[in-house]
């Protein structure tokens, strides 16, 4: 009979804990979870949403939560929204609430636990909204020339080194 009892604690998953240490990353924006009411493929995420939302929303009062339950028999889904529109979606069928746990842990970092150029999300941002060096080289793009030469400066104008996504590129 202890053996049992012994055997259970050892399997029992330990990272319940983790919930009040999560922290998102600065360009996290809001997590929307989505799943079916009382669906057996959703008790995971009901029982996550119970046990460790709370505490986690409570931690970090920057972040949007949206929480869609329906009564339509849908697979239930996490879905992190990072800035510039970048996402990640995790199917989450069927998991117990310490795996959405540890999801929810690893879209806060910034996506994605393994190493890899490719498996986080991006932090730079869009090539339209970047403006490269290489582009101004001996020119102001946002000076604007007047024919009228007795007009006064505008002291509140962007220039190129006030831009604030200017980006020095080295040239290869």
């Amino acid at each position: 009979m202890l053996n049992k009892k012994v055997h259970r604690y050892l399997m029992s998953t330990q990272n319940g804990y983790t919930a009040k240490l999560i922290k998102f990353c600065p360009n996290f924006r809001s997590l929307r979870l989505t799943w079916t009411a009382y669906a057996p493929k959703s008790a995971g995420m009901e029982e996550f949403v119970d046990e460790y939302l709370p505490v986690i929303r409570e931690n970090n009062p920057q972040i949007r939560y949206f929480l869609e339950r329906s009564h339509k028999d849908w697979d239930p889904w996490i879905i992190g929204e990072y800035e510039w529109i970048r996402n990640r979606k995790r199917q989450v069928v069927s998991k117990t609430k310490d795996q959405i746990l540890a999801l929810i842990e690893e879209m806060a970092i910034g996506g994605d636990y393994r190493s890899g150029q490719k498996r986080r999300v991006q932090t730079r941002l869009p090539r339209g909204q970047e403006l490269w060096d290489t582009e101004t080289m001996g020119h102001d793009v946002f000076k604007v020339y007047s024919k009228w030469k007795a007009d006064p400066e505008d002291p509140d104008a962007i220039t190129v080194e006030t831009h604030p996504h200017f980006v020095h590129r080295k040239m290869s």
